[in-house]
């Protein structure tokens, strides 16, 4: 019996031991199994569309309305504002009155200037002219006066020089009577020369000093005068008030801003293009552009090419092109508001070749280039498709390869995806 007990022990440790070998053995298998029928995981993917580009090499560039006539007005002189008509938004004439300031002190300027002009004047016309007819008289009795005492003292002169050799006179009175003689020789001398002087007028070089003098105070009232004038601001063409930077009753300093002044008749449109792209003005490549508005997306308005820039924007590097924009009458352009401005013919795009993002391209052995292609239906993979790379504009890359529009390439992330791998597609904000 106990023999028989044994034997049962043994047999059922024999049947645990097969039973867990099957266990075991079975439980491997379905792990197995499992490993293998379980798919890869899919990752979402940015992704765009492939396009094909403009063969005429259309491109549009971000454009600005901008007034082909844009002014501040200042005054050229300083002093307060009295008159201040101009009102924000309203449209004036040429040489409308804009602001007035007070023009009294440049009133007594004025007047005291040609005061002093006529007094220089007057002079001038007596120095050229001499001396009148009254005053000839009275330069004419004085000579002869003058005379007549010269005539008395070579009288007197002469007597006691007689005298004098006689022993009758000293030699102190003969002395002064000498000198008596040349004192009224020297008087009728001086007056005979005032006669000739009032009678032929003042000498060239007198005459010549004074028209300067006159010319200098002329050059005064002149600018007297424009200074008086100044004290009006007009308008200098037609346009709009757009802003006023000043109140009236306000003092203002010359060359302070006054009032902004905008040509509103005509418009022009404003762009940035790079170095390249600029130089393509000189072989009347942007001549060929057009204007779209928001507000008439389905209209292209044509531009005429008028300049651009000489010099690049320190900052940007780019240079400023202006177009002349005729109005639509369909709606009201006014300046600031922007505009797409798409050129034509600017860019040629090579033939077959295709725009995408840069960050879509990745290298691969040697000089190849790829970018995953999205496939298949469920699930999408990608497939590793290369292209030749031709060139770059911005952040897009111009190619060609086993491309064609309508193609789904991804374009962010590609250094994590590997041939084949299973995506789904990324419904967010696309490039």
């Amino acid at each position: 019996m106990a023999l028989t007990a044994k034997k049962r022990m043994a047999g059922i440790a024999v049947t645990a031991a097969v039973a867990a070998a099957l266990y075991l053995f079975a439980g491997k298998g379905t792990v197995e199994k499992d490993a293998v029928q379980t798919p890869l995981q899919s990752r979402p993917v940015k992704y765009m569309t492939v396009a094909a580009r403009n063969a005429g090499g259309e491109r549009t560039f971000p454009g600005k309305v901008v007034a082909s006539q844009k002014v501040d007005l200042a005054f050229r002189v300083s002093g307060q504002i009295i008159e201040l008509p101009s009102v924000k938004g309203v449209y004036v004439e040429e040489g409308t009155l804009l602001a007035r300031l007070d023009p009294r002190d440049f009133q007594i300027q004025l007047a005291n200037a040609k005061n002093e002009l006529g007094n220089a004047r007057a002079q001038l016309d007596a120095m050229r002219a001499g001396a009148r007819k009254e005053e000839v008289a009275m330069l004419s009795s004085k000579v002869e006066s003058a005379r007549a005492q010269m005539n008395d003292a070579l009288t007197t002169m002469d007597r006691v020089e007689k005298l004098y050799k006689a022993g009758g006179f000293s030699r102190a009175e003969y002395d002064k009577a000498r000198t008596s003689y040349q004192v009224a020789r020297s008087a009728y001398q001086s007056a005979s020369q005032e006669l000739a002087r009032g009678r032929a007028g003042a000498r060239p070089e007198d005459i010549a000093a004074m028209e300067y003098t006159v010319r200098g105070i002329e050059g005064r009232v002149a600018a007297a005068e424009n200074a008086l004038k100044d004290t009006e601001l007009r308008a200098p063409f037609g346009g709009v008030v757009v802003e006023r930077y000043a109140d009236n009753n306000q003092s203002v300093q010359k060359d302070q801003p006054v009032v902004s002044l905008q040509d509103l008749g005509s418009l022009e449109v404003s762009i940035s293009v790079s170095e390249r792209l600029v130089a393509l003005a000189r072989r009347d490549v942007l001549t060929r552009a057009a204007a779209r508005f928001s507000t008439l997306p389905d209209k292209r308005i044509p531009l005429t090419y008028r300049e651009a820039s000489a010099s690049a924007d320190p900052q940007t590097q780019t240079y400023l092109v202006t177009f002349s924009l005729q109005k639509p009458e369909e709606i009201t352009v006014l300046p600031g508001m922007t505009v797409d401005v798409i050129v034509t013919g600017l860019d040629p795009a090579s033939p077959g070749s295709l725009e995408v993002p840069s960050e879509a391209v990745f290298a691969g052995k040697g000089t190849e280039h790829f970018v995953w292609k999205i496939s298949g239906t469920d699930p999408l993979k990608v497939t590793a498709v290369p292209v030749l790379v031709s060139g770059f504009r911005a952040d897009m890359a111009e190619v060609k390869g086993e491309l064609a529009p309508g193609d789904r390439i991804v374009t962010a992330g590609v250094s994590f995806l590997q041939e084949g791998d299973p995506v789904t597609l990324y419904e967010g904000p696309r490039r």
